[in-house]
């Protein structure tokens, strides 16, 4: 076969270079690059995700404020910047402290522009000593972020402030204005009314220069209407001034009085007399000056009646008897009355008047008596009548300040306090009085009433009955500081010592109260010192007690030496030993019969007793009264309520809830009761009085009738016994028996047998003499009736 020769179109083409490998190669070496940047990038990814952890962490941990024991807050301790950790903490922690800082001084800030709201200067001066007390107290770094925003808190503030002061104080001068103003108007129009023409210009150029130094406070278009109105008042005045000349001259006869002032009425309707008048204004000038035309006319028709000056007189008494009494007899008053109106000297009307003003004064007076007899009876003794305040300001009033009219101001005191502590209750006189003397800077009427004051606060439960701490206070500390200054000046500053707007001196007080622990530590030692060891259930009420007293006397303005006083003089007076143990407001003081209270155990013991199937057999002596703030109410009243405790059979201790007072009229009864039968004993006679007493009776009817009495009977054998049988008896018989039985009512009863006895042998008339005798007897047993029924009525004052 014939080899073709390979021409253009089909020519070899030689192959290029084999790049594969190297492509290869190529592509493994991208795709390295290409690992190492997604590696790179993973790697910021994570460091990123490590910063933020360590920035939220301590962004967290620097937003935690901490405050001190007294509540301010600690400046935080920065971090390092280094880290992302410290950058954030530093960050955060400067944020929360300065947002802390921030809102404390604005709390602050708000409290100091309250309480010196009327003070700007006094304001912006504490504002700057807090503001440089926060600031020092603040790291370097930190007072450049918190002094510009203190500075803006202040600032705004004291403008607020600012404009408040100057609004009150512009509201105070208008006011003060104002009353100057219409001071001076009254006065100009009393000057135009009484003619003095001089005055009321004086007054006038005196208004006008007020006015024109205060056009800052007063309106000018404002002032000159006033000025206008005032000018039409000046004229109204002036004309009524005229009127009342008129009306009231007394050298002018009444009926001519009255015809000048209705002409001058007559003149004002029918002229364009004071043109500058409304219609209204001139209507109501009118109706003014017809007011005391009609009265002019009233007073005439008096005159004219057919009332001689005698009847007139004697009107005008039975009215002022009817109305006010002690004049005449009530019963003459209203025969007077119907006398006159019989024969026409005086109206229905006024008869009817008269006799009601008289049933109504009865009534008044018979009530007004009613409780003086109350008060009265309650001073006696019998607490069982309830006396009203109106009852004890009137016996003080018409009993016993008459009394005392004469009296030393220690006698005055006294008879005041014995009164007091009798009823329980404060005469209303009293205490104004007591207040009055306290404030009035006098030293004399001062010490008079902190004499009776004293008195007063030692009755149990009467402590500040009379005035208030604030009072108390004052005039302890003046009487301490007239030691050394004259009474005026001892009274200025005694009485700024108590003012209760110097809030400053209070809260400094009440500062060192808690930074001393008054309440934990002093406390308890006063009061223990006073009432002694006494039970775990008391003691805390007296403490609280002597806290409550003597807190009220400090904060008020007294040094800490006089409240503990006060408080020393509360306590004494309330705390006493009692058969329950030392305890506040015992019963003692309040419940007492013949000096003895033990009859309240028995009262509470039989009341625990009822429920044994509860509590079990009750120790007596366990049961104890306890006191509480109900107790110290009560107490006031002279009735204090107790809670009661005991011990049960199991030795639990138990407490009734009810509250508990004693039923001090059943004890007494029972009381009275005991020594009646006491007394029945001590009065009975032994046997050897018997025989004697029998001996004496046998000699005297022995010697009347000339019969020996048998010997007396053991057995007492009634009259129907004695007689039976008897078939001629005189009819004296009768009334030996009954004299017989009259004396075997009293202490002799013993000697009964003996006159039953000598009645079944007397058989004929009893002698002349033989009677008297029985008389004398007779009397002899009235007059010792008599005598016991004396006796129990003694008793049983004593025991109320």
């Amino acid at each position: 076969m014939a080899i073709k020769k390979i021409d253009y179109y089909g020519q070899f083409t030689p192959t290029g270079p084999d790049f594969s490998t190297a492509k290869r190669f190529q592509a493994l070496a991208g795709l390295a690059d290409q690992v190492g940047e997604a590696a790179v990038q993973l790697g910021q990814v994570a460091l990123k995700e490590r910063a933020q952890k360590a920035a939220k962490a301590g962004a967290l941990a620097g937003a935690q404020v901490q405050r001190d024991e007294q509540g301010a807050i600690i400046a935080p301790e920065l971090q390092e910047e280094s880290t992302y950790y410290g950058q954030a903490f530093n960050e955060s922690a400067i944020n929360a402290y300065k947002s802390g800082i921030s809102l404390d001084a604005r709390k602050r800030l708000d409290e100091l522009a309250e309480q010196y709201k009327d003070d700007p200067i006094a304001y912006k001066k504490e504002a700057d000593a807090y503001k440089s007390g926060v600031i020092q107290s603040l790291p370097l770094e930190l007072q450049v972020e918190v002094a510009p925003t203190l500075d803006e808190d202040i600032y705004f503030r004291e403008k607020a402030v600012r404009k408040n002061f100057n609004e009150n104080e512009l509201s105070k001068n208008i006011a003060i204005l104002e009353e100057d103003i219409s001071s001076l108007e009254n006065q100009i129009l009393y000057a135009a009314n009484k003619g003095d023409v001089e005055q009321q210009q004086a007054l006038q150029t005196r208004l006008n220069k007020l006015l024109a130094d205060n056009v800052a406070l007063v309106d000018p278009r404002k002032a000159q209407d006033r000025l206008d109105a005032l000018a039409k008042n000046v004229a109204e005045e002036t004309y009524l001034g005229q009127i009342d000349d008129i009306a009231n001259n007394q050298d002018i006869p009444l009926s001519e009085r009255l015809a000048k002032t209705e002409n001058l009425l007559s003149e004002l309707r029918n002229t364009e007399f004071l043109a500058d008048l409304t219609p209204d204004q001139k209507r109501a000038l009118e109706s003014q000056i017809d007011v005391k035309v009609n009265d002019l006319r009233i007073q005439l028709g008096k005159e004219q009646s057919t009332l001689t000056t005698a009847e007139a007189l004697q009107v005008s008494n039975l009215k002022i008897a009817a109305k006010n009494g002690g004049i005449m007899l009530d019963t003459d008053i209203v025969r007077e009355t119907d006398k006159l109106f019989m024969a026409n000297k005086i109206s229905g009307d006024e008869r009817t008047s008269i006799i009601n003003n008289v049933i109504s004064r009865q009534g008044k007076d018979l009530d007004k008596n009613n409780r003086i007899m109350d008060v009265s009876n309650r001073i006696k003794g019998d607490d069982t009548i309830v006396v009203t305040q109106q009852g004890i300001d009137d016996y003080y009033n018409d009993v016993l300040e008459p009394q005392l009219s004469d009296a030393t101001p220690e006698q005055k005191s006294m008879s005041e306090a014995m009164y007091i502590q009798t009823t329980r209750m404060v005469p209303k006189k009293v205490q104004a009085k007591v207040n009055s003397y306290l404030t009035s800077g006098n030293p004399e009427l001062v010490t008079q009433a902190a004499m009776l004051i004293d008195r007063v606060d030692e009755i149990p439960g009467m402590f500040d009955a009379l005035t208030t701490p604030t009072n108390k206070a004052m005039a302890q500390n003046m009487v301490r500081l007239m030691e050394y200054m004259e009474p005026p000046e001892a009274y200025r500053v005694s009485a700024q010592l108590v003012d209760p707007r110097d809030q400053a001196r209070v809260q400094a007080r009440q500062a060192q109260i808690k930074d001393e622990k008054y309440a934990e530590e002093k406390y308890p030692k006063w009061a223990k010192s006073i009432v002694g060891d006494i039970d775990p259930v008391s003691m805390p009420l007296a403490v609280r007690q002597y806290q409550t007293v003597f807190e009220s006397y400090y904060l008020t303005g007294m040094d800490e030496d006089a409240a503990k006083d006060q408080a020393e003089k509360f306590l004494s007076a309330n705390y006493s030993d009692s058969t329950f143990g030392p305890m506040m407001y015992a019963p003692e003081q309040y419940y007492a019969i013949e000096g003895d209270v033990e009859y309240i155990r028995d009262e509470i013991y039989g009341i625990v007793s009822q429920a044994s199937d509860i509590y079990g057999e009750v120790d007596r002596g366990s049961i104890r009264l306890l006191t509480d703030d109900r107790t110290a109410r009560t107490a006031s009243t002279g009735k204090p309520e107790y809670r009661v405790m005991f011990v049960d059979e199991s030795g639990v201790i138990q407490t009734i809830n009810q509250y508990f007072v004693p039923d001090v009229e059943s004890a007494k009864q029972a009381k009275m009761a005991e020594n009646e039968a006491r007394m029945r004993e001590k009065r009975a006679l032994t046997p050897a009085q018997q025989k004697l007493e029998e001996s004496r009776i046998n000699r005297i009817i022995e010697e009347e009738t000339g019969v020996r009495p048998e010997q007396a009977k053991t057995k007492v054998r009634p009259a129907s016994e004695i007689y039976a049988g008897s078939e001629k008896i005189p009819s004296q018989i009768a009334e030996v028996v009954g004299k017989g039985l009259e004396v075997a009512t009293t202490p002799q009863r013993a000697a009964l047998g003996v006159v039953e006895a000598v009645t079944s042998q007397v058989t004929g008339a009893v002698s002349k003499k033989a009677e008297q005798q029985r008389k004398r007897i007779q009397q002899q047993e009235e007059l010792r009736a008599k005598e016991e029924q004396r006796v129990r009525e003694a008793a049983r004052k004593g025991e109320q």
